[in-house]
């Protein structure tokens, strides 16, 4: 019977550390029901469940059928609102190339995206070839106004443990810590300082397969592929751009009607071939000069002594990150 009992322990044993983890016990915990690979309809769904899910949990609503059903719509409105988010990451213009985002996707790759929002943050679920393979957290400024970002990264490793790496760099002008990587089994997490552009920190869960194979393929986003520092040069020209572009009628606004002007009359044909080399010379040049500028500002920057990476952040105070979700 004894040795019968110590078979049995040892049968249950073996199966339990063979079998998979499950997904809430690592990075991928975040997905909740989602799965890396799933599809954007399984997505829609899925998030739609887990809405509905948290309105029949809710305490205060199980014995008022009246705001239940009031919530229930507003869940409903916020599934189609995802739905609706839909975004195809091709061609001239996508919205998104100088938004938080901007470097986590690389366009015409066959990738797209929905977006959820809540009180916290947006969440960008980015899909490529019809699959999921990574998660963007951008939370609201207000949420995080407070809070600094090794406080972020502390509360950040309650819950995934220590990093694997940091990395440091200039915010505002001063060298601080700007990024930390977590990695497990499956997936990868990168925190990010963005509060010089966009005001707040970033979240990007990834499929580390999914990374791995994009990457071999050269298809993988820029952010990955480059220094942060080229990325963000490549966003302020957008947003120079953007600029440009959005204040593009305001004489047509102010003066009534069009004010186009044929300046083309009376001078020679200009062929579609001519307009393409000119503008392709018009960005050769700017590039250039935006590459003498960066090293122009590398030779006046002073050598700095290289700080040593932070991976362990449990002797900060929690401070203001106390109540601070972290998904």
């Amino acid at each position: 019977m004894r040795k019968f009992n110590f078979l049995a322990i040892l049968a249950l044993f073996m199966l339990a550390i063979s079998a998979p983890a499950s997904a809430e016990d690592g990075i991928a915990a975040m997905l909740g029901d989602i799965e890396w690979g799933d599809s954007r309809q399984d997505v829609v769904e899925k998030l739609r469940t887990q809405m509905l899910a948290e309105l029949r949990n809710d305490e205060r609503l199980r014995n008022d059928r009246v705001a239940m059903q009031r919530e229930r719509q507003r869940a409903l409105d916020r599934a189609r609102a995802v739905e609706d988010s839909h975004t195809q990451l091709q061609g001239a213009r996508t919205g998104y190339e100088v938004s938080i985002i901007a470097g986590e996707f690389k366009k015409d790759n066959r990738e797209e995206l929905l977006r959820v929002r809540d009180e916290m943050a947006q969440r960008y679920y980015l899909f490529v070839d019809g699959k999921l393979y990574r998660v963007v957290v951008a939370y609201n400024r207000d949420y995080v106004a407070n809070v600094g970002f090794e406080t972020f990264l502390s509360q950040a490793s309650r819950r995934y443990g220590r990093p694997v790496s940091t990395d440091y760099g200039e915010i505002f002008g001063e060298e601080v810590l700007v990024r930390a990587r977590w990695e497990d089994g499956s997936s990868e997490l990168r925190v990010e300082d963005k509060r010089e552009f966009f005001g707040t920190f970033a979240m990007v869960f990834s499929d580390r397969q999914m990374i791995s194979q994009l990457r071999s393929a050269n298809r993988l986003a820029s952010s990955e592929e480059q220094g942060q520092g080229e990325v963000s040069e490549r966003v302020r020209a957008l947003q120079r751009s953007e600029s440009v572009d959005r204040h593009a009628g305001a004489v047509d606004s102010l003066l009534g009607g069009d004010t186009t002007v044929d300046l083309s009359a009376g001078r020679p044909d200009y062929s579609e071939e001519d307009a393409a080399a000119a503008e392709a010379q018009a960005r050769a040049e700017a590039e250039a000069r935006a590459e003498r500028e960066r090293e122009e500002r590398k030779k006046k920057k002073k050598k700095k002594k290289r700080r040593q990476p932070r991976n362990d952040f449990s002797d900060l105070e929690a401070g203001g990150g106390d109540d601070l979700i972290i998904y």
